[in-house]
């Protein structure tokens, strides 16, 4: 059985924008797409009927910070499945030790 969700928040509070999260959980029937070579560029996550879908300011002729923005993106993504690989590898040492231990 998997863990997995996604969920969306919305907090509206008086005289403020209301403010909108999702949250994204994913297991293997997460898709996600981006193909090189087009027209336009854009990266879409779906999972559990939540879709997130990210594209340049202008998708066909994205500015220099749209640049900035891409490659800040890839680099949090990078960061993000470098600790998912870390805290992975650090529960499985744990569950080896508490298995040898019993």
């Amino acid at each position: 059985m998997s863990d997995a969700y996604s969920y969306t928040t919305i907090v509206v509070r008086p005289g403020h924008a209301p403010r909108i999260t999702v949250s994204l959980q994913p297991d293997g029937g997460m898709d996600v797409f981006c193909s090189a070579g087009r027209q336009r560029a854009q990266i879409s996550i779906s999972h559990a009927d939540a879709d997130v879908t990210v594209t340049p300011t202008n998708a066909t002729a994205p500015t220099a910070e749209d640049v900035r923005a891409a490659r800040k993106l890839a680099e949090s993504f990078a960061v993000y499945a470098a600790e998912v690989e870390r805290l992975h590898a650090a529960a499985r040492r744990a569950e080896v030790g508490e298995s040898s231990a019993a």
